[in-house]
């Protein structure tokens, strides 16, 4: 009995530590900084006392909606596992505004922390929206940000200003269950979301658990998504449209493209739709919608939709190997469809995807800019061009084609034993827009000749872009789409 009493004493202790974690409010219209900020009728008016407390774990902060409020906002201690400390907003109205003028720096900075949830903000202004800085700190757990609007930050166009800037230094830290979800991230210079490990970047420990999902991102100044030092990453269901707006080639700037990792093993990075990389920009350089980089293994590039970029649909450079690039779309990727560039970059396989040229276009298959690339597997493939595509992979050694669609204007089409060399049968080429609900045009007419056309592919997931699988009976099918 005794026992059980302890088991239900020591229960009511935990409860009443968790109802005891602080809630604090600010009214940026009818608060006063000399109230308790303990209540919706006792509310802060500013930050200022936010920025001045240690928090502990299971505190919320909680801003009025609708009211606009003084930057910077920073944010110190840690939650812990299943009382993280949460950031939000109460009340009717728009979403609680933070706003910091120009060049000032971090709107909303979190530093050395975990277990942490940031959501429901308007961050606008300063030289980086949300600022997670790790230094020295071990291991940052569970710091997940939702449904923030990030907008009209401008940076430098030669740093890691930007959207979100995530930083780790020491070879001891590193972040493990990393959310960025539903977040609009508009106007920003220099990238929308970093999360890096430079300058003092090893690879003795990786982050892991780091997923980038559903945001929309619009006129980034360089790089869209952009992730360092990760493993088995995922960045999914993400708009991203007019990257690389304002970086060009003056002293310090570097090239940019849409949604690349650099080293990082296994990453998934699917659905997401990538478009205008550049385009209206400074200059084209790298521009790609998707980048495979540094030492990169494994990266598998599944069910996107790329079109209208200035620099084309892939790069794969700096010795990046095993990359998988399957069941997307293409459609009027400009300057060359894959390019690869640097000794050791390469042992890909490219399946099921489905490349469109528009009649304005001239464009490259396969680029080399440097070194020797080598081993590519390119099969199951539709390369439809009523522009031009050229084959010219100079300096790529070992590539193999095989059971790949090839209509149009095509010089020097490479050697593929099982060639399909008819019209391909999609229902409308060239006709996508903004969106994966415009791209029903790639799928197959019935009596298509590459349904059942293709070769098998080892670790084929056997789902199509649009979410089919593939039909019993025959074989796999040839380009993005099952039906």
């Amino acid at each position: 009995m005794r026992e059980k009493w302890c088991i239900i004493l020591v229960l009511a202790c935990l409860t009443c530590s968790r109802a005891a974690a602080p809630v604090y409010f600010v009214d940026a219209v009818s608060g006063d900084d000399s109230n308790s900020g303990r209540s919706p009728a006792g509310a802060w008016k500013t930050l200022a006392p936010v920025n001045a407390l240690q928090l502990e774990p299971g505190s919320r902060i909680l801003l009025r909606a609708g009211g606009e409020y003084e930057g910077p906002l920073n944010l110190t201690g840690s939650g812990a596992l299943g009382s993280p400390n949460t950031v939000g907003s109460y009340g009717e109205g728009p979403k609680p505004h933070i706003l910091r003028g120009p060049g000032s720096g971090p709107v909303v900075s979190l530093y050395n922390g975990s277990h942490w949830e940031i959501a429901d903000l308007e961050i606008s202004g300063g030289t980086i929206g949300v600022f997670a800085y790790m230094k020295e700190f071990g291991i940052a757990r569970s710091l997940h940000f939702r449904r923030l609007d990030i907008h009209d930050v401008r940076g430098s166009l030669t740093g890691d200003d930007g959207g979100f800037l995530l930083k780790r230094e020491g070879e001891e830290t590193w972040f493990d269950d990393l959310l960025i979800e539903n977040c609009t991230i508009e106007r920003v210079d220099r990238n929308g979301i970093l999360l890096t490990d430079y300058p003092t970047a090893k690879d003795t420990h990786h982050s892991t658990g780091v997923v980038i999902r559903g945001n929309h991102l619009r006129d980034i100044g360089g790089d869209g998504i952009f992730i360092l030092g990760c493993d088995g990453a995922v960045i999914e269901h993400n708009v991203l449209r007019y990257a690389h707006q304002r970086v060009g080639r003056r002293p310090g700037e570097r090239a940019c493209a849409g949604i690349w990792p650099h080293r990082c093993n296994d990453t998934l990075i699917q659905f997401n739709e990538v478009s205008h990389t550049a385009v209206g920009g400074v200059t084209v350089w790298d521009s790609e919608a998707f980048d495979d980089d540094v030492s990169c293994r494994g990266t598998v590039f599944q069910y996107n939709y790329s079109h209208h970029n200035a620099g084309g649909f892939l790069l794969m450079c700096a010795g990046s190997r095993g990359t998988i690039v399957r069941y997307n779309v293409s459609e009027n990727d400009a300057v060359a469809t894959f390019t690869l560039e640097s000794d050791g970059t390469g042992g890909a396989t490219i399946h099921n995807n489905t490349i469109y040229v528009g009649p304005e276009l001239s464009v490259t298959l396969f680029r080399n800019t440097s070194g020797a690339p080598d081993t590519l597997r390119f099969v199951n493939n539709i390369v439809h061009a009523d522009g031009q595509m050229v084959h010219s992979p100079r300096g790529i050694t070992g590539i193999t084609c095989s059971n790949n669609a090839w209509f149009g204007n095509i010089r020097n089409r490479p050697e593929d034993p099982a060639a399909i060399l008819s019209e391909p049968g999609l229902i409308a080429p060239g006709t996508g827009g903004e969106g994966f609900g415009t791209i029903g045009g790639y799928r197959l007419v019935p009596d298509s000749p590459c349904r059942g056309a293709g070769t098998a592919v080892p670790g084929d997931p056997g789902i199509d872009l649009f979410g089919n699988a593939r039909p019993d009976g025959g074989g796999p099918w040839v380009g993005a789409c099952h039906g």
